[in-house]
């Protein structure tokens, strides 16, 4: 993938600010944000402190007319910048690293709340995440209105998206015919989990898949698929997938435009207790019982992947940046240094010691930014 095209869309943003008084350049101060992400700093403190240490280097491709900015100018800078203008940047330039290997596979959606951006007259910004599981990167966010909820900022963001031929998986939340709707006229299918906020069409599916297990106690072949997890710290666990393919006899199923329902059951057996789980699924093409419990699978990258490792790697949760639009746009930084980070194969590591590594060597720095190969 060629990073060349972000740092010139990156010095290409408007600034919002008034150019008389301005010292320092929007682009500069941004692409120095993204070089200390990248190199492990997590605050301003940390981003000022990164660059100074690396002035030197900075001014080899940097013009820097009011110098090295201090912490409060960072975050300033990140509080004015207009968010939507960053987002294009950032799902447009993910688009130009899929342009020789198109999307295909698994785009899980789901929501995370930036936890230390409450405020004091303000809640946690909560923002609504696309991940690719198959190519292994983020394709986008949108923050959730304070005043509304992801079943609003969903379709927002799959405006953003270029997902033909994807398969877009959503937990409960995102099981809306409107969102539904929106996916197929994107050229994509949906995988949606249905819950009792569908009162009707869950029921359709509980009362179908009750029946089935009563009159068939053999499954019919082809109708099920069973698979079994290692044992791990004692628990052993067991996914049971059924689908049919039968929407004649399914109306409600049949008014979202579903071409196969399924039901997956999760048996987890621990030395103490067992617990069973029965979840429901529509989709909105004709899959297998292998193919809909392995996009279930997949669907959890999100939060294994993503979410899991902006905590860890980059201590996202812990971040305080509430001024103006900060939260917002850093979050959609971690993002960019995110991706870069996870593109690299030359380096065998997990992403808090990749970027250990971009602070440690600038050559590995350099790759990681596309400067050199």
């Amino acid at each position: 993938m060629s990073q060349i095209p972000l740092l010139d869309r990156i010095m290409q943003l408007k600034d919002p600010r008034q150019p008389a008084k301005c010292s320092h350049d929007l682009g500069e101060v941004v692409f120095m944000t993204t070089c200390a992400l990248l190199c492990g700093a997590d605050d301003w403190n940390s981003i000022e402190f990164f660059a100074h240490e690396r002035e030197d280097w900075f001014r080899q491709y940097l013009q820097l007319p009011g110098g090295i900015p201090s912490h409060d100018t960072f975050n300033r800078v990140f509080s004015l910048l207009d968010p939507l203008q960053f987002r294009e940047l950032f799902t447009t330039w993910v688009q130009d690293v899929l342009i020789d290997t198109p999307l295909s596979g698994v785009v899980a959606i789901d929501g995370k709340t930036v936890r230390g951006s409450r405020g004091r007259h303000h809640g946690a910004i909560h923002m609504v995440n696309a991940w690719a599981s198959e190519a292994g990167i983020a394709l986008g966010q949108l923050k959730v209105d304070a005043k509304s909820n992801e079943i609003t900022a969903i379709p927002a963001l799959l405006d953003t998206l270029a997902i033909k031929g994807c398969l877009v998986t959503l937990d409960a939340m995102g099981c809306q015919k409107r969102i539904a709707n929106k996916i197929l006229k994107k050229d994509a299918d949906y995988l949606l989990a249905v819950k009792s906020n569908q009162r009707k069409l869950h029921s359709e599916l509980s009362d179908y898949f009750d029946g089935y297990w009563a009159t068939h106690p053999e499954d019919a072949p082809g109708s099920c698929f069973i698979a079994e997890d290692a044992s791990v710290h004692g628990r052993q666990e067991q996914r049971r997938c059924w689908v049919t393919h039968a929407m004649e006899e399914l109306p409600a199923a049949s008014s979202w435009q579903a071409k196969t329902i399924a039901a997956v059951q999760l048996d987890r057996q621990t030395p103490h207790k067992g617990t069973t789980l029965i979840r429901y699924f529509i989709a909105s093409k004709v899959m297998t019982a292998e193919e809909v419990l392995q996009a279930t699978r997949q669907h959890w990258h999100v939060e294994n992947k993503l979410h899991w490792v902006l905590d860890v790697a980059f201590s996202e949760d812990h971040s305080r940046a509430r001024q103006g639009y900060a939260a917002e746009n850093l979050a959609t930084a971690r993002q960019i240094a995110l991706n870069l980070l996870k593109q690299d194969t030359t380096a065998k590591l997990g992403i808090k010691n990749k970027r250990k590594g971009c602070g440690w060597s600038d050559r590995y720095l350099f790759h990681i930014l596309g400067l050199i190969k």
